[in-house]
Parts: structure tokens; C-alpha cells; sequence
């Protein structure tokens, strides 16, 4: 199997994806997007729109594909080289430039291969970069030797919502001790942020609508319990219905108030803050 890789000039991370290959052996083919590659990686953006993120910034790189997988950004393009799928969910395309590197993501992914993750963060470590690490709170075993081995520069909590709806928020299963021994670790972390977007809720009678500033003041209460404390940076963001893949989502109207929200968070997390 040969590998291409879709890379930009002066692309240091397309430069790493390229020297790891080399060393592991691994057959590839580079398709530089700004000279000789242009019209290759043109067809291949063209046949591939919809499995390519373009952000405010551009199309981000590396990008490699093996004739049937994509994988795009530096840390997933590291997962799939090191374990191929394994490590999907815990990997997705990264947006932070410089020496950071995100969508990385503790609660996405199969905690079966747990060292296996740990190894491309290392690796990503290794090679000077700094993590921003998220977590939902499942998978607090992995998120313990994340800290134990100082892997995440910056760690984000996406507190879903109260612990009663915590399941039907994450579209899963969810245990909730899980989720509270990862709220007990994160004060632990040198730095880190919690958040909760008020999403819409699909309530027993059938009726959809947003997170109450009540619920978000249960929230902000479920994190004073987890983490012992009041004193988080906890932020509440407004969630954007007409990007939303739901149907059922997209006919609310988006909150324009969000400081009832703020002033029944802060009787819990005295730092809430509005994103703006």
C-alpha cells in the first residue's frame, strides 16, 4: 500500500508525517498543493469536498490518503499511521496553528486502546508540540494518565448539562461516577477550562426546546460537587441551530439572552462567564 500526502511548502507538520514514514518504512507519494501537486490535490479536494474541513484559515495539512481513508491534520494523520482506525474518535481534525495541536478528544474513542492513544500523544509531545486535550468525562482512566504523564498543556471539560439528562445528552450510555472522577481530576491540570453549550433538549411530551437557565444552574452545581469547588473558569456558549445536522433542531431560534443562564451558574461557579 502507498500512502499519498498532500502537503504545503513550509508545512512543518507535513515534514514530520513525511520523516516518520520514511522511518517506519511506509510507501508514500507527495503531492505538493502549491507546485507540482496543484492539480492533483485540485481533483482530489474536487472528488473529496465533503470528507475535507476548511476552516476560516484554509484547508489545514497534512492531509494523506490510502485509497480508501482520509485523515487530515497532524494528530490524526499520526493515529492513523501508527494504528490505522483504532483510534478513530479520539482524533479529529485539528484547527489550532503554531506549536498547537487540538482535536484531540480523551471520550471519543475505544478506551481498548488506550495505549495506543497515549503513544501518538507522546509522539506529538516529543516533537514539541503543545495538546489541548478534551474530555466529556467518560473515560476517566485514560484522562488519569494523561495527567500523570503531563500530556495535555491545556485540558477542556464540555460539561453536557445536569446529571440527569447526562445520558440523553451524550446519545449514549453514560456511567455517571465516570464522569465525576474525571470532574475531580480537572483542578488537578495546570490549566484548564469547563464548558457547557445550552443545547436543545427532546423532552418527555415530545417538545424540543433549550437547556433552562435552571438546568444550567444544576450544571454549574454538578461541578461544584465534582471538582469541590467554586472557583472553576467555566463558561456557558450559545448553540447555533442553523448548523446543526438535526432536523428537528433547526426551526428554534437562537438564544440572544444567555444572563439568566449566567446569574443561576454563578450561584454555583462564581467565575461563569458568557462566550462571546
Amino acid at each position: 500500500m502507498t500512502i499519498t500526502i498532500f502537503s504545503v511548502t513550509g508545512c512543518v507538520r507535513c515534514k514530520i508525517a513525511k520523516n516518520f514514514m520514511s522511518e517506519q518504512g511506509i510507501s508514500f507519494v507527495e503531492k505538493n498543493m502549491k507546485e507540482e501537486g496543484k492539480e492533483d490535490f485540485q481533483a482530489f479536494y474536487k472528488a473529496n469536498r465533503n470528507a475535507i474541513f476548511r476552516g476560516p484559515e484554509g484547508i489545514e495539512f497534512p492531509i494523506i490518503y490510502d485509497g480508501e481513508n482520509i485523515r487530515q491534520s497532524i494528530g490524526a494523520v499520526m493515529a492513523f499511521l501508527y494504528h490505522g482506525k483504532k483510534l478513530d474518535g479520539f482524533f479529529s481534525v485539528g484547527t489550532m496553528h503554531k506549536e498547537w495541536v487540538d482535536g484531540i478528544h480523551v471520550s471519543g474513542g475505544n478506551p481498548k486502546y488506550t495505549e495506543e492513544f497515549l503513544e501518538v500523544l507522546r509522539f506529538l509531545k516529543n516533537n514539541n508540540f503543545k495538546l489541548q486535550v478534551d474530555t466529556n468525562g467518560k473515560n476517566s482512566s485514560i484522562l488519569k494518565r494523561i495527567f500523570e504523564e503531563n500530556l495535555a498543556d491545556v485540558l477542556i471539560m464540555n460539561v453536557l448539562g445536569p446529571e440527569k439528562l447526562y445520558g440523553q445528552l451524550a446519545g449514549e450510555e453514560i456511567d455517571i461516577e465516570d464522569v465525576k472522577r474525571s470532574l475531580a481530576l480537572i483542578p488537578e491540570f495546570p490549566k484548564f477550562k469547563i464548558q457547557t453549550t445550552i443545547v436543545p433538549v427532546t423532552r418527555e411530551d415530545g417538545t424540543v426546546n433549550y437547556l433552562t437557565p435552571e438546568e444550567i444552574g444544576e450544571t454549574a452545581k454538578f461541578i461544584e460537587e465534582g471538582t469541590g469547588t467554586k472557583k472553576n473558569p467555566y463558561v456557558i456558549k450559545a448553540f447555533n441551530p442553523k448548523t446543526s445536522s438535526n432536523p428537528a433542531y433547526k426551526s428554534l431560534e437562537p438564544l440572544e439572552n444567555l444572563f439568566p443562564y449566567r446569574s443561576k451558574a454563578r450561584m454555583y461557579q462564581v467565575f461563569t462567564e458568557i462566550e462571546n
